[in-house]
């Protein structure tokens, strides 16, 4: 009953930030402003255009990426019992951003065409992450040692998209942005065609919910229960890439969302029921949309990418969590 009551106060935060996203920024705006550009829209108008074609839009792809990403990594740390692992300490983020600057380099594809090459891309990435982290065993702990395969595999991805670059920066000059991950007004069109699998995607996960907190009690006790652990994996896994991928292929490869609001979600609402999963489709919003707030203020006019501030104020987060779980573990 506890964790439902939170669902208010979370709701809340995420429409009152949803709200300030609107409102602030290098143009004034007032709350009658958006009422008035939302239901009697006029393109004539210039601060209509601002919030509808500019902010609104930013701020859909901003709540989409966000849950995406974390719903993304709570299914990966479930299924792995592994509170590192995200889209991004697996190189899934990494091979998808390669695979996609190939497919831009040599067969010039652009906008929702580039998910399949993305996809692939983490599949791959993926796959190798597993491949490494085997040769790795008997070296030390396993999980670590997953961690580490994702590292090495998230380098040479990173390192195979800056040769790709070097070899003609001008052929991505709309894509400088996108490569650090970051959230444009042109997103929303990509997102207008993705968007719908990741909210398939989303509908398995929560589908999948009560057989994956089974998968978390152990391999053999969800066989007992009747529970297809390899199906189960495998679906989960699969659900995972894709929701990640989609939403790297609109914002970029943004990091810690993935890894940072499932931890939080966890510590506070526990490791399993259906909602863990809900509050980060709605921790994983909040977190990219404070970003992006923070993103078009803090240097205002001047525009900071999201990615920068999700990696710079993700990772302090996550050092704080770390820190409490370890005192808390500790008492």
């Amino acid at each position: 009953m506890r964790q439902r009551l939170a669902f208010i106060p979370a709701v809340g935060a995420l429409l009152a930030l949803c709200l300030l996203h609107l409102l602030l920024g290098a143009a004034k705006v007032t709350p009658g402003d958006i009422w008035a550009a939302v239901t009697a829209f006029d393109s004539t108008n210039y601060t209509h255009v601002i919030i509808i074609g500019q902010r609104l839009t930013r701020l859909v792809v901003a709540i989409y990426a966000g849950a995406a990403l974390a719903v993304a990594g709570l299914l990966l740390q479930k299924i792995m019992q592994n509170i590192l692992v995200s889209p991004s300490t697996l190189g899934i983020n990494a091979g998808a951003t390669s695979f996609v600057i190939c497919a831009v380099f040599f067969w010039r594809l652009s906008g929702p065409g580039l998910f399949l090459p993305a996809l692939l891309g983490g599949i791959v990435a993926m796959g190798l992450t597993f491949l490494t982290s085997r040769l790795l065993e008997g070296q030390g702990d396993r999980k670590l040692n997953l961690i580490l395969a994702g590292s090495m595999v998230s380098i040479l991805f990173s390192s195979l998209t800056t040769f790709i670059v070097s070899l003609d920066s001008d052929a991505f000059g709309n894509l400088m942005a996108w490569l650090v991950g970051d959230i444009g007004n042109f997103d929303y069109l990509a997102l207008q065609q993705l968007g719908i699998i990741g909210v398939i995607a989303i509908g398995v996960a929560l589908l999948m919910s009560r057989a994956v907190d089974i998968l978390v009690l152990g391999d053999e006790q969800a066989a007992v229960v009747g529970v297809d652990v390899r199906l189960v994996y495998g679906a989960t896994l699969a659900t995972a890439i894709v929701l990640a991928v989609s939403a790297v292929t609109v914002v970029g490869p943004i990091g810690f969302i993935g890894l940072v609001v499932p931890h939080a979600v966890k510590i506070l609402f526990g490791e399993t029921g259906r909602v863990t999963l809900w509050m980060c489709l709605i921790g994983g919003p909040i977190a990219l949309i404070s970003a992006d707030i923070l993103a078009r203020t803090l240097l205002a006019p001047r525009l900071l990418n999201v990615g920068t501030v999700m990696g710079l104020s993700g990772g302090l987060v996550f050092l704080g969590l770390v820190v409490f779980g370890m005192r808390r573990g500790a008492r």
